[in-house]
Formats: C-alpha cells, structure tokens, sequence
C-alpha cells in the first residue's frame, strides 16, 4: 500500500477516479489477552505495544501503527498459529462502485437489525 513504486499509481487511478482498496490491518483491544506472542511471531515493525483503555487490564495490548503497509504477514501469522483472535483486516474503498455501495448499505440494515 505504502511502497514506493505503488504510491504514484494509486494516486494516479484516484484522480481517474478508479475504485482503488486500502488494506488495514489492527488489533482489537477488548479481545487482546496481552500475551505479545503475535509481536514475537510476526517481527514486524508496525506490531508495537500500547497501554490498555481497560483499567482492569494490567498488561499493556498489541497494536498496529500507521506505517503498516498491508503486507499481512502479521495477521497471517498470529491466525496461522492459532495464537490470537484479536486481529481484524479492513478493506477502505476509495471511489466505490454502485455495487459496492449496495453492499454497504445491506450490511448497515443487518447491523442495525441485530
């Protein structure tokens, strides 16, 4: 996502106005256990560790940063090895097609029916 040879052309299908995906990948802090065997898995970069928003958790949580740039290999190895649940893969659509608009409109109803 990041790279450098990707940057120009993702900038460039934006401005066609071309449905271009963001990849983003995170750690929900509610599931994480704090046990920090995805950082020592992974050896990513961008898996770093930060307090916990629980004041009933005394360990702090992993955490993704901003300079991840979708590789994966993070959330592939931590659910690769079982270890962790907290992980979660986004996808960010820029300029959307009618059909993704539908479906994102459809999960909105479901959601708020649930």
């Amino acid at each position: 996502e990041r790279q450098r040879r990707m940057k120009p052309l993702r900038a460039a299908a934006l401005a066609a106005g071309e449905r271009v995906v963001r990849t983003r990948y995170g750690v929900d802090d509610e599931t994480c256990t704090g046990d920090h065997s995805c950082i020592r898995l992974s050896g990513c970069p961008t898996l770093t560790v930060k307090t916990s928003s629980d004041p009933l958790k005394s360990d702090p949580v992993a955490h993704v940063t901003n300079g991840c740039v979708g590789c994966g290999l993070c959330g592939e190895a931590a659910h690769a090895a079982t270890l962790c649940p907290s992980f979660y893969r986004a996808e960010i659509i820029s300029n959307p097609s009618g059909f993704d608009r539908f479906k994102a409109r459809l999960r909105r109803i479901f959601v708020k029916a649930a």
